[in-house]
């Protein structure tokens, strides 16, 4: 299992990381949507196929953690923090909707480690198969991806997650 999950370490001012497991023909999703949902489980669970690159995720929880850390948080956990800095709306119901997952079979899960590390636990309920990250690429959507990162009127050759990233960092400042 150890093979299947990537972590990286987040600001060093927040002293977390980030650890992300990828899921395939998940067969519980309705039971691990509500174990988010209602707090039992301290973890995000995002939809793959809006995903170009880890990269994207791991962006998203860095600016959750500082923003718990500085209080300036938008929605009522740092979890849900993450699928908000994802999406480029200001509507958190929106974000909440479009990233977090619904009755998709394929699902991305992560969790911020700050000294107790509760995901083996989480994890060994999920009723599918563990994916290494690698495979993420797979379950993209470019269709999706193009229509809510608003890519579709870029004619030319260019890496999307740079153009995805730019986006999600500046969207407080900028209306896309």
């Amino acid at each position: 299992m150890s093979s299947n999950v990537y972590s990286c370490p987040l600001d060093p001012e927040t002293l977390q990381s980030l650890k992300i497991y990828l899921f395939k023909d998940v067969k519980n999703v309705e039971d691990i949507r509500n174990n988010v949902i209602k707090g039992v489980w301290k973890c995000a669970v995002i939809k793959p196929s809006l995903i170009v690159d880890v990269f994207q995720v791991v962006v998203a929880a860095n600016r959750a953690v500082l923003s718990k850390k500085s209080n300036n948080m938008v929605t009522k956990t740092v979890y849900s923090e993450i699928l908000y800095n994802l999406s480029l709306t200001k509507n958190i119901t929106q974000s909440l909707s479009k990233f977090g997952i619904e009755k998709d079979n394929n699902i991305l899960i992560c969790f911020l480690v700050d000294g107790e590390d509760e995901s083996e636990s989480i994890v060994k309920e999920i009723q599918g198969e563990a994916c290494p990250i690698s495979e993420l690429r797979t379950l993209t959507n470019m269709k999706e991806v193009k229509s809510v990162y608003k890519l579709n009127n870029i004619k030319t050759e260019i890496d999307y997650l740079d153009v995805i990233v730019s986006r999600m960092v500046t969207k407080n400042f900028v209306s896309h």
